[in-house]
This record gives structure tokens, C-alpha cells and sequence, in this order.
């Protein structure tokens, strides 16, 4: 029987850790998963969002590689600040995360951290200044015994 390999909630454990990495730098930007229906003038939205092309083999052939311990999730940032410093906050979104491996986002092992780059991305529905920064993780998980 193959063994069983279960995963953390990535999305959970990048908005605590980068919450507490942000708050260490005295930023006060909020770190959510979802807009709050009365939207913060300095967040950071963290969400998953593996359909995003890779353009790379797992991509291409549909493999993901002899290493099944490890998953990749494609986490995305959008960064939006009403003051209009969303590009300062993407770029510090993107030092901390970048530099988050290899080493433990929150209780998740973090073996490397692609970075799949920066964007420009205006918010069409509020025309307020967003900055996206997209980056592959590899993350371990634990195997069940």
C-alpha cells in the first residue's frame, strides 16, 4: 500500500506567518483570504490558485514528479493600498516570502520558493492601484501512519 501524505492549509499558515512578518516591520497592512465587506485601505489577499499556468512540465505532460512528499501550491498576493503605495507593499509581500525558504512557514515546512513574478493588475471593479506577486511554494506534508 502506498502511503498516505496529507497537507496543511497553505493559505492559512502564509496569511498567519505573513501577518506576523508584516507586523514585525510595523506595516499594518491586513492579511486576509477573502475582501471583508468593508475593505481595509492597506490589505494583502493570499489565495491558492493552481489553475494559473506554470508553463513547465507538471504543466505540459500532467506529471508532478517522483517527490509525491512535497506539493506545490501557486499562491498569489494582491496587494492594495489606498494611499497608493500598493507597489511598496508588493515588494515587501515578495522580500518576505522569498525569503521564507527553506525554513518553516508557520508550522509548514518550506523547501523553496519560485518566484513567478510581479504585475500591475488595477483592481477593474474599484480602478484602485493593485499589485499582484504570484510564487510557486514547495511545501512538505506528513505521512499518516
Amino acid at each position: 500500500m502506498a502511503e498516505r501524505v496529507v497537507f496543511a492549509d497553505t493559505e492559512k499558515a502564509i496569511v498567519d506567518f505573513l501577518a506576523a512578518e508584516l507586523a514585525a516591520v510595523s506595516d499594518i497592512a491586513e492579511v486576509v483570504t477573502q475582501v471583508p465587506d468593508i475593505r481595509p485601505p492597506r490589505m494583502v489577499r493570499v489565495t491558492r490558485d493552481d489553475r494559473r499556468a506554470r508553463l513547465d512540465r507538471e504543466d505540459r505532460e500532467g506529471r508532478r514528479g517522483a517527490h509525491l512528499i512535497l506539493d506545490r501550491p501557486r499562491m498569489v498576493f494582491e496587494c492594495t493600498d489606498d494611499s497608493g503605495t500598493a507597489a511598496g507593499l508588493a515588494s515587501l509581500v515578495r522580500s518576505i516570502i522569498t525569503a521564507a525558504a527553506p525554513g518553516y512557514v508557520g508550522a509548514t515546512w518550506c523547501d523553496a520558493v519560485e518566484d513567478a513574478g510581479l504585475e500591475n493588475d488595477t483592481d477593474p471593479a474599484t480602478d484602485r492601484p493593485r499589485y499582484v506577486f504570484v510564487a510557486d511554494m514547495y511545501v512538505r506534508g506528513e505521512t499518516l501512519a
